[in-house]
Protein backbone atom coordinates (compact mmCIF):
# COMPACT_ATOMS: atom_id res chain seq x y z
CA UNK A 1 0.00 0.00 0.00
CA UNK A 2 2.87 2.40 0.81
CA UNK A 3 4.41 1.82 -2.63
CA UNK A 4 1.10 2.50 -4.35
CA UNK A 5 0.76 5.82 -2.49
CA UNK A 6 4.33 6.84 -3.40
CA UNK A 7 3.78 5.96 -7.07
CA UNK A 8 0.43 7.79 -7.13
CA UNK A 9 1.92 10.94 -5.57
CA UNK A 10 4.87 10.82 -7.96
CA UNK A 11 2.52 10.55 -10.95
CA UNK A 12 0.42 13.48 -9.76
CA UNK A 13 3.58 15.54 -9.29
CA UNK A 14 4.65 14.86 -12.88
CA UNK A 15 1.21 15.75 -14.23
CA UNK A 16 1.08 18.98 -12.21
CA UNK A 17 4.59 19.86 -13.39
CA UNK A 18 3.66 19.27 -17.03
CA UNK A 19 0.43 21.24 -16.74
CA UNK A 20 2.15 24.21 -15.09
CA UNK A 21 5.12 24.35 -17.44
CA UNK A 22 6.21 27.87 -18.36
CA UNK A 23 5.88 27.83 -22.16
CA UNK A 24 5.22 30.21 -25.01
CA UNK A 25 4.39 29.81 -28.68
CA UNK A 26 4.61 32.20 -31.61
CA UNK A 27 3.37 31.83 -35.15
CA UNK A 28 5.47 32.32 -38.26
CA UNK A 29 6.53 35.95 -38.86
CA UNK A 30 7.56 37.64 -42.08
CA UNK A 31 10.79 39.63 -41.89
CA UNK A 32 11.13 42.87 -43.84
CA UNK A 33 8.43 41.84 -46.30
CA UNK A 34 10.05 38.49 -47.08
CA UNK A 35 8.94 35.00 -46.23
CA UNK A 36 10.46 33.81 -42.94
CA UNK A 37 13.72 31.89 -43.24
CA UNK A 38 13.02 30.10 -39.97
CA UNK A 39 12.02 31.06 -36.45
CA UNK A 40 13.09 34.38 -34.96
CA UNK A 41 14.00 34.37 -31.26
CA UNK A 42 15.41 37.66 -29.99
CA UNK A 43 16.66 38.60 -33.47
CA UNK A 44 18.39 35.29 -34.17
CA UNK A 45 16.99 33.00 -36.88
CA UNK A 46 16.81 29.25 -36.24
CA UNK A 47 16.29 26.82 -39.13
CA UNK A 48 12.98 25.07 -39.70
CA UNK A 49 12.82 21.77 -37.82
CA UNK A 50 15.61 22.70 -35.41
CA UNK A 51 15.66 22.36 -31.61
CA UNK A 52 17.94 24.05 -29.06
CA UNK A 53 18.36 25.06 -25.43
CA UNK A 54 18.80 28.74 -24.60
CA UNK A 55 21.25 30.15 -22.04
CA UNK A 56 18.30 30.87 -19.73
CA UNK A 57 17.29 27.18 -19.72
CA UNK A 58 14.45 27.16 -22.23
CA UNK A 59 14.02 24.21 -24.61
CA UNK A 60 12.89 25.61 -27.95
CA UNK A 61 11.93 24.20 -31.33
CA UNK A 62 11.11 25.69 -34.72
CA UNK A 63 8.46 23.77 -36.63
CA UNK A 64 8.51 23.41 -40.40
CA UNK A 65 5.90 26.20 -40.74
CA UNK A 66 8.05 28.63 -38.73
CA UNK A 67 6.11 28.43 -35.46
CA UNK A 68 8.29 28.78 -32.38
CA UNK A 69 7.65 26.77 -29.19
CA UNK A 70 9.71 27.24 -26.01
CA UNK A 71 9.31 25.79 -22.49
CA UNK A 72 11.24 26.34 -19.29
CA UNK A 73 13.43 23.36 -18.41
CA UNK A 74 12.87 21.63 -15.08
CA UNK A 75 10.63 22.43 -12.17
CA UNK A 76 10.81 25.46 -9.89
CA UNK A 77 10.60 24.60 -6.18
CA UNK A 78 7.53 26.15 -4.53
CA UNK A 79 6.78 24.21 -1.35
CA UNK A 80 9.69 23.71 1.03
CA UNK A 81 10.74 24.87 4.50
CA UNK A 82 12.00 28.37 3.70
CA UNK A 83 13.54 28.78 7.17
CA UNK A 84 15.58 25.58 7.09
CA UNK A 85 16.28 25.27 3.36
CA UNK A 86 17.75 27.23 0.45
CA UNK A 87 17.10 26.94 -3.29
CA UNK A 88 20.17 26.79 -5.52
CA UNK A 89 19.87 27.02 -9.31
CA UNK A 90 22.44 25.04 -11.30
CA UNK A 91 22.49 26.98 -14.59
CA UNK A 92 24.90 24.52 -16.22
CA UNK A 93 22.37 21.68 -15.82
CA UNK A 94 19.19 23.81 -15.67
CA UNK A 95 18.13 22.29 -12.36
CA UNK A 96 17.02 23.60 -9.00
CA UNK A 97 18.36 22.03 -5.82
CA UNK A 98 16.73 22.53 -2.42
CA UNK A 99 19.32 21.99 0.31
CA UNK A 100 19.44 22.32 4.07
CA UNK A 101 20.97 25.52 5.44
CA UNK A 102 22.81 23.63 8.19
CA UNK A 103 24.15 20.96 5.80
CA UNK A 104 24.11 21.82 2.07
CA UNK A 105 25.04 18.24 1.24
CA UNK A 106 21.55 17.14 2.29
CA UNK A 107 18.42 17.87 0.29
CA UNK A 108 15.09 19.14 1.60
CA UNK A 109 11.70 17.71 0.68
CA UNK A 110 9.91 20.00 -1.78
CA UNK A 111 7.32 20.32 -4.53
CA UNK A 112 8.03 21.84 -7.92
CA UNK A 113 6.06 23.47 -10.73
CA UNK A 114 7.05 24.37 -14.25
Amino acid sequence: MKYFLVIALFGVGIIVGICNAACFNTGPKARRGREPEGCDLNGKIYKYGSSWRTRDCMDCSCSTDGSLHCCQVGGRPVKYDKEKCTVIFDKDNCKYHVVRNDDPCKTCPHSSVG
